[in-house]
């Protein structure tokens, strides 16, 4: 896999992430993040991705197999309140389930690391509150990327 992002398209893109702001965020949020989660945004602090969707096994409002996602939130500082620390605001404003961390969605469906029953090295949900809930992607982010594509 070469790099995931899209070098042209700096929307989202954050700067650069520094092991404090890891630190940081990760208080913040109590919880330790991926370490494959932290390697791609040390590449690029977020913005959008060679990609549009993952597979799913179940249908969503997005497609009967897969679900879309084009960009990662990065890790903004705590005076920007950017990238997943907007997270805490996201979750009560849109009504989410507590103890995920978001990293990608568009304000109906989301893609979270979800911590609820395990604190380090979570899987990867599609929250789809309107039409399926909660769907499982993968049982960790590593698995994830792994599994990125690109649907016609």
């Amino acid at each position: 896999m070469g790099s995931i992002w899209q070098t042209d398209n700096d929307y989202e893109r954050l700067q650069d992430l520094t092991d404090e702001i890891v630190e940081k965020a990760e208080e913040k949020l109590k919880v330790k993040l991926p370490k494959t989660y932290i390697n791609i945004l040390k590449e690029q602090n977020g913005g959008y991705i060679n990609y549009n969707s993952h597979p799913c096994s179940e249908p969503n409002s997005w497609a009967e197999d897969h679900v879309h996602i084009d960009h990662f939130f990065g890790i903004g500082d705590l005076a920007g309140n950017e990238g997943i620390l907007q997270s805490p605001y996201l979750i009560k404003e849109w009504d989410l389930p507590e103890n995920i961390v978001l990293i990608s969605g568009d304000g109906h469906t989301w893609i979270a690391l979800d911590y609820r029953n395990k604190k380090e090295d979570p899987p990867v949900i599609y929250v789809d509150p309107d039409v399926a809930g909660i769907i499982p992607l993968a049982p960790n982010f590593e698995t994830f990327l792994k599994g990125l594509t690109y649907w016609q």
